[in-house]
């Protein structure tokens, strides 16, 4: 079930980032989890680049290296 999750994220970042691989323990949450996010990317309420703003933000919030 996470393979094909892991392959995007590879193909996507380079590497299986951590929250994937904690999911990895609870494949219920991972499920969704990967469909809540992509229903936020898939959303057209919220501009694109507002999008990426907040993510950047929050990432800066929390001490992320994204």
């Amino acid at each position: 079930m996470l393979k094909p999750l892991t392959w995007m994220m590879k193909r996507k970042i380079g590497k299986v980032v951590n929250p994937i691989k904690a999911w990895a323990h609870r494949p219920g949450i991972t499920l969704t989890m990967s469909i809540f996010m992509q229903s936020i990317e898939a959303s057209k309420v919220t501009p694109p680049t507002l999008k990426r703003m907040v993510c950047l933000r929050a990432a800066q919030m929390v001490g992320c290296v994204f």
